[in-house]
């Protein structure tokens, strides 16, 4: 079925935003194999540093939805780890390191559950050094307390770090900074060459993901419901496809 959106929720774990569209658009429709083509040959010809800014700002934002989705949500017996997984060899091949990490997360799961049941539910960045080596900024949303020697044995490749993410608000944004970041200082403000048609962060299967809501009159009764205070951050912006948006996002932890 065919709707025009005007209101939209999405609701990742704790962080809801909230968007209103003076304009909206269809859900629902399916483009026509021209309009696809069409959409194809634009996008071909649009400027490729634009293209490449534009996919990796969709990328954090997907990448810091998943995570608020699954932070604090397998029990209390379990807490959100943040690792910094590095080489110490100069390793710059994305397959190299991706087979490694692979094998680390195998190790890991086993040790943890006893079991070769892909049970570790976890979402890795991927990201370069200055010198060119990769590195891995890893959330693990259900790993019981093991020793940061531990799973540096476990890794086997190098130094891991573990950054402490308790007091942080929005995990996902926090996470999401990661994202891009690889060439910072060195004039350029998208990623690596090396991640060009690569993911840049992947994740775990059966992880929960974000509910997106579109009924308007959800949408105004939630926001309505919404407390004030739990307000974080708000902003108004044109689209030219889309027209005015109102953008509202709230944190019900507070």
């Amino acid at each position: 079925m065919i709707e025009r959106v005007t209101h939209k929720i999405i609701q990742s774990g704790d962080i809801i935003e909230i968007y209103e569209y003076s304009e909206g658009y269809l859900k629902g429709y399916k483009l026509t194999e021209n309009e696809a083509n069409n959409r194809t040959s634009l996008e071909s010809n649009s400027d490729d540093t634009d293209s490449r800014e534009r996919s990796l700002k969709r990328a954090k934002a997907n990448l810091r939805r998943i995570i608020n989705s699954n932070v604090g949500q397998y029990g209390r017996e379990f807490t959100s780890k943040f690792l910094t997984l590095t080489f110490k060899d100069n390793v710059q091949d994305i397959k190299q390191a991706n087979y490694e990490f692979k094998k680390f997360i195998k190790r890991l799961n086993y040790k943890l559950y006893g079991t070769k049941k892909a049970n570790l539910k976890y979402t890795a960045v991927i990201e370069f050094q200055k010198r060119g080596a990769i590195h891995y900024h890893v959330i693990v949303y259900n790993m019981p307390y093991l020793k940061a020697g531990e799973i540096s044995n476990i890794w086997e490749n190098g130094f891991i770090k573990i950054n402490k993410i308790d007091d942080v608000d929005n995990v996902g944004a926090y996470v999401g900074e990661y994202l891009g970041q690889a060439e910072k200082g060195q004039g350029k403000s998208v990623e690596d060459d090396r991640l060009r048609g690569q993911k840049t962060y992947f994740s775990s299967r059966g992880l929960f993901k974000p509910v997106e809501i579109t009924d308007k009159k959800i949408v105004e009764q939630v926001t309505t419901a919404l407390p004030k205070e739990y307000l974080t951050y708000s902003a108004e912006f044109e689209n030219e496809h889309l027209g005015k948006i109102s953008y509202k996002q709230y944190n019900i932890s507070i």
